[in-house]
């Protein structure tokens, strides 16, 4: 273990820790707690220093255990998993199982990280995300021969953590094309999908999920900065507080493993009935800014995973781009 990782297990209490008490837990000099403190903060964290009492963080955090994820997982996800591997920072969990041997299909690949250096979103941007924050989690898996709705997968696995999230409170979520879960328009999620390998197979998958648990201001304020749809997070939006994070986090595994199985059985055609039903931008008149650039009313998804747009009296099907709602 780290001594940042360690200083910020006795920190995540969120009480005010003097800096001889740290120093003595961690067998280091003040100095150098004073230098791991920094390092916490350049991970995104908020740590309070007051002269003369200690550090103190913003909010009390519920760091990743292993054992209590794997409690939580069920039978399917046990049975499915190869490996699951938690980390404590990562350049990003995707390039993490990228970088692995795959697993004999059907079995699957699975990493959750406390922090990413380089997480990834689409189209370049950003994953950004506090140490001990958000739910960063891959799942990879082999499929010999390339499935016949692989444009499709990102929506699928969307779907996947839909169901997590709104098991664990966040009842009003939907889905917004391709790859985002939003609330009220705002982000509390996002997938990614990495593809390697030959145009007929094998293919190696790599899902990439991002949910927002807590949020800070800084990240926020980073967020809105970098021309990002606005977040919000599950601590923000579950009325009650959500389920603890070690219980998300499983919440969030089996989800996504139970997605990529059904996928692989059945493809988009057994999700298209609840991607429709939590279709956010479906009605909504749009902007679309990318290869095209159309503006008009959301008609939905095609069986392919295109967005469909009427503008002008046609139908527009968009394959990439980013989507504002007007």
């Amino acid at each position: 273990m780290s001594a940042q990782q360690a200083l910020l297990g006795l920190l995540a209490d969120g009480g005010l820790h003097s800096g001889t008490e740290l120093a003595r837990s961690l067998d280091v000099t003040r100095a150098a707690v004073w230098k791991h403190v920094k390092q916490l903060e350049s991970l995104g964290l908020e740590v309070g220093a007051s002269r003369g009492k200690g550090y103190q963080l913003a909010a009390p955090l519920e760091l990743l255990d292993r054992a209590k994820i794997e409690s939580a997982l069920d039978a399917d996800t046990q049975d499915r998993l190869d490996s699951f591997k938690l980390l404590w920072t990562t350049t990003s969990t995707s390039d993490y199982l990228l970088d692995k041997v795959a697993a004999e299909p059907p079995k699957l690949q699975a990493c959750l990280a406390e922090y990413q250096a380089g997480g990834r979103g689409r189209r370049g941007r950003a994953w950004l995300s506090p140490a001990g924050h958000g739910l960063c989690m891959s799942v990879a898996r082999l499929f010999v021969t390339t499935p016949v709705s692989l444009s499709c997968l990102g929506l699928a696995v969307g779907v996947g953590t839909l169901r997590a999230l709104r098991a664990c409170g966040a009842h009003t979520a939907q889905l917004k094309w391709p790859n985002d879960v939003v609330i009220a328009g705002q982000k509390l999620a996002g997938v990614l999908i990495d593809v390697r390998g030959e145009t007929t197979g094998p293919l190696r998958v790599v899902a990439g999920v991002g949910v927002n648990y807590l949020l800070n201001d800084t990240t926020s304020d980073a967020i809105a900065a970098s021309g990002g749809i606005p977040p919000t997070s599950l601590s923000q939006c579950v009325e009650d507080g959500p389920p603890a994070r070690n219980y998300a986090a499983a919440t969030l595994l089996n989800e996504v493993c139970g997605a990529l199985e059904q996928f692989a059985a059945a493809g988009f055609a057994a999700f298209a009935d609840e991607w429709h039903e939590a279709d956010y931008l479906r009605g909504r008149e749009v902007s679309i800014n990318g290869d095209q650039q159309i503006a008009g009313i959301a008609q939905g998804i095609a069986d392919d995973g295109r967005l469909c747009v009427q503008s002008g009296g046609q139908t527009h099907y968009v394959v990439t781009g980013d989507v504002s709602v007007r």
